[in-house]
């Protein structure tokens, strides 16, 4: 007949539950036969924690430089990302100052009144209120302000 074989159970906390499934798939064993090898074969080595500590470490040793290698990829992807949209806001941006300033010259010519007050002082005037409104106020709070 073979040896005689006794039925325990056995309680293992989140983590030591999740090693043991996780090594029973990579064996492609069920949980119950991966709990007997690890201790049959800790026994062996005279010690469950000795097994565990220089299983540990292997694993580290084997798994660090694959985790370094994903995370320098993702830190190249997230440059290139920003880079891509550090591009995509510089284009709309300067699109929107050429138009501004193209504003002010046209509120130049159209009022006669600013034939001598400088392009600069008049684009001033209409960005201090555009950074009020982009601060959170109203246009009419930011050109309130503005005036006085």
């Amino acid at each position: 007949m073979g040896t005689k074989k006794r039925v325990m159970s056995l309680r293992l906390d989140e983590d030591a539950h999740r090693r043991l499934r996780a090594y029973a798939s990579s064996r492609g064993i069920a949980d119950s036969a991966a709990a007997r090898e690890l201790l049959s074969a800790g026994l062996a080595r005279d010690g469950l924690e000795l097994y565990s500590t220089e299983l540990g470490a292997y694993l580290r040793g084997v798994m660090r430089p694959l985790i370094e290698e994903i995370d320098g990829s993702l830190e190249r992807r997230n440059a290139e990302q920003e880079d891509r949209i550090a591009r995509v806001v510089h284009r709309a941006t300067r699109g929107s100052v050429a138009a501004a300033i193209a504003s002010c010259e046209l509120l130049k010519e159209a009022y006669p009144g600013l034939a001598d007050v400088p392009l600069a002082d008049v684009y001033a005037a209409y960005d201090e209120r555009a950074r009020m409104v982009q601060a959170g106020m109203t246009l009419e709070e930011a050109i309130e302000r503005a005036s006085g």
